[in-house]
């Protein structure tokens, strides 16, 4: 499985304004979606060519949810899958590594992405303003190349919680509208940039995702989607 992670900005899941689908949204899900999003539940990433290949023969009729409870019993049996699936967590939800200490501990709990990043947002994030003012102020210095200002910081800590990887999407979809800050918005699909990129999910693959664990990747408010960890934001119904 892939192991790279550093130097990179994390992926994520985006959901774009409900008021907005499509009608492509409401599209069947595929066979590929039911494995990529067990994946993001699972890993906090998209399968690779080897995983997709097999699961394409040998899926059958598992849903996102069965597919998530198969790959709990990889992480439980896999150290270094554990391990980097804390990690991308980590950077996912803060935009740094996690200490020594941190990879230790969590690497020993066998837990999902999803799970972590659960803890992260609800029992960090949502905790101390400080760890979240640290991350609003990271992904402005990852997307504008300079710090937030008093006025910007004090408007996104008084938004819902957002991942640091939520606040990188929707800061580039802003920046590729020309403005020199963001707002709260739906991530602007295909994007390609900023260490990001995005793709496509139908409605129904999404549900299955929220439905197999994922209810920590969707932002308050029901707005917007998010699950990180392999470069991809993904924008059910962005056509990918």
């Amino acid at each position: 499985m892939r192991k790279q992670f550093l130097n990179r900005t994390a992926m994520l899941l985006t959901l774009v304004m409900a008021l907005s689908f499509s009608v492509s949204t409401i599209k069947a899900q595929s066979k590929d979606e039911i494995i990529n999003g067990s994946y993001f539940v699972a890993f906090g990433r998209f399968a690779n060519s080897g995983e997709l290949t097999y699961w394409r023969t040998n899926l059958g009729s598992k849903n996102i949810q069965q597919m998530v409870s198969n790959h709990r019993d990889y992480i439980k049996s896999n150290q270094s899958e554990r391990e980097q699936t804390v990690k991308r967590s980590y950077f996912d939800a803060f935009g740094w590594q996690p200490s020594a200490d941190e990879l230790k501990y969590w690497s020993g709990q066998n837990k999902t992405y999803a799970e972590l990043m659960t803890n992260h947002i609800n029992n960090w994030l949502n905790v101390y303003a400080d760890k979240k003012e640290q991350v609003i102020r990271q992904s402005y210095y990852k997307v504008f190349g300079r710090n937030a200002t008093a006025d910007e910081v004090k408007y996104w800590k008084t938004q819902p919680t957002y991942s640091y990887v939520q606040l990188v999407a929707m800061h580039t979809t802003w920046k590729q509208q020309n403005q020199a800050k963001s707002q709260v918005t739906a991530v602007k699909p295909n994007i390609n940039a900023n260490g990001i990129s995005t793709a496509g999910l139908s409605l129904q693959a999404l549900n299955g995702v929220i439905a197999a664990g994922g209810q920590n990747v969707v932002a308050p408010g029901g707005a917007n989607v998010v699950a990180a960890g392999g470069l991809n934001v993904i924008a059910p119904g962005g056509a990918n």
